[in-house]
């Protein structure tokens, strides 16, 4: 691993506390780390060094399984800390004093709000913090539409090339998906069957038994359409359906999400009314309603939940589809992808499964039908299990920030996908507010509204609620 100087804007925040700094502390306890460099982290508190460094041991070692004292202190050793408005140009004359002149790998972590990523980038650059040793990771949400997510894009462009630009997504960086397309390249027996003639649906479903939190105002101006569908879930499903390159390289895999992405069979108001549901969570039994939460507005048409169904304009895929849902306040917490696989013989017996379990567990399953055990010719369900549960798993921000100091793009977005997915998006959140179609309610703590299950069930299908 090459040497790097770290820079995190936002270091302050809950972000930074609960994920980016354990992750970096896991890669140097882990020895992928040999050569840090210096960690500046900055925010708009005013804190002097070591007040940082107490507000770190208070924030980030709880979320650090095994922290080893001696490695922490060692860790924080390199760490620096400046009070900088990314607003204020003079406050980057400041930053660039702290970076070492010689350093020919830094990375700059904007843990902040998108509004502040444009003007950042122009006092960066202002400074010189734009040439070819500089990468830039930038989080999610990158927009709230098409139009505003290309303003982003090329308003950035003016400062840093494609090369320079990291879009974070987490999932991306879950061991579940890391294998995924290995699991398809590799293995004969998923090469042959991964298409039309072998695959009847798939179904991605990401749950959580949370509701917004302390998330309310955020959430309330996002909506699960955005928060969780636009990135997340279709970043997921182009995996799943892409055409596997000859070559794992990240050009290869990310020109052929690209291509996924903009198969996406367009949505009119009139598939909007028939292939998707949105619904909020209304109160049960403990359970607050959403608009009964914090800072969330009167009479709020925000969606909690959504199920969608997808079709793909792509010859291998022809008459599968893709159904595809998300939601809060829900039964249970996971994330799954899961594959239905054709049955050509016996119509009347349930599918074969494969089943890939992002969280709680990472976890791959090939559901079977086997024979009971006994003086007996019945069968019943059974499943092979790969556990990718160990130790030796990455968390996902440790894997993409290494990724990231190595120069690796295989796991980022590039600016074309996230616009293919906006352009996609688009024409439902058009159609929402317009009020064409209606907002149902689910019951907080239940599986989702019961249009969700209309929707799969109109088609002889199902979900499967693990």
């Amino acid at each position: 691993m090459q040497s790097f100087d770290f820079i995190l804007f936002g270091a302050t925040g809950d972000l930074a506390m609960r994920k980016i700094f354990p992750s970096l502390y896991q890669a140097y306890a882990d020895g992928f780390l040999p050569h840090i460099g210096k960690v500046i982290a900055t925010g708009r508190s005013l804190l002097n060094v070591d007040e940082f460094k107490d507000k770190m041991s208070h924030k980030s070692k709880i979320h650090i399984k095994n922290c080893d004292d001696k490695k922490w202190e060692e860790f924080t050793h390199n760490i620096d800390y400046l009070s900088i408005n990314l607003n204020e140009t003079k406050d980057f004359e400041l930053l660039k004093e702290k970076i070492n002149s010689e350093s020919k790998n830094i990375v700059i972590y904007f843990s902040v709000s998108p509004e502040f990523f444009i003007k950042a980038c122009k006092n960066l650059a202002s400074v010189g913090l734009n040439d070819e040793r500089v990468k830039i990771i930038l989080e999610k949400p990158l927009g709230m539409d098409l139009k505003s997510c290309q303003a982003i894009n090329n308003e950035i462009a003016q400062y840093y090339n494609e090369k320079q630009i990291y879009r974070i997504d987490h999932y991306l960086g879950k061991e579940s998906i890391q294998n995924l397309l290995i699991l398809r390249r590799f293995n004969p027996i998923f090469t042959s069957l991964w298409k039309k003639d072998y695959i009847d649906y798939v179904e991605i479903s990401v749950f959580e038994t949370l509701g917004v939190e302390s998330r309310g105002e955020f959430y309330d101006s996002t909506g699960a359409l955005r928060d969780m569908i636009q990135n997340h879930i279709l970043q997921i499903l182009s995996l799943v359906a892409m055409k596997i390159p000859d070559t794992l390289d990240a050009d290869s895999i990310r020109s052929a999400k690209l291509q996924l992405l903009r198969n996406l069979k367009p949505l009119d108001d009139e598939n909007i009314k028939t292939n998707v549901i949105r619904a909020q969570y209304s109160q049960s039994g403990e359970f607050k309603a959403y608009l009964n939460e914090d800072n969330i507005k009167e009479n709020s048409q925000t969606e909690t939940f959504v199920a969608i169904k997808v079709e793909l304009l792509d010859e291998n895929w022809k008459n599968v589809p893709f159904y595809i849902r998300t939601g809060k306040r829900m039964a249970n917490s996971f994330a799954q992808i899961v594959i239905y696989f054709k049955d050509q013989q016996y119509q009347d017996i349930h599918l074969n499964k494969l089943i890939i379990r992002l969280q709680p567990e990472n976890q791959i399953s090939l559901n079977l039908k086997v024979k009971k055990i006994g003086k007996t010719m019945d069968y019943e369900e059974n499943n092979l299990i790969l556990n990718l549960n160990s130790t030796l798993v990455m968390q996902p921000y440790e894997r993409l920030i290494l990724d990231v100091i190595e120069g690796n793009q295989a796991s980022f977005n590039h600016k074309e996908e996230l616009e293919a997915a906006w352009a996609w998006i688009d024409p439902i959140l058009e159609n929402w507010k317009n009020n064409k179609t209606p907002l149902y309610s689910y019951f907080a703590g239940s599986w989702g509204p019961k249009e969700s299950f209309d929707l799969i069930q109109k088609d002889q299908r199902e979900w499967y609620n693990a």
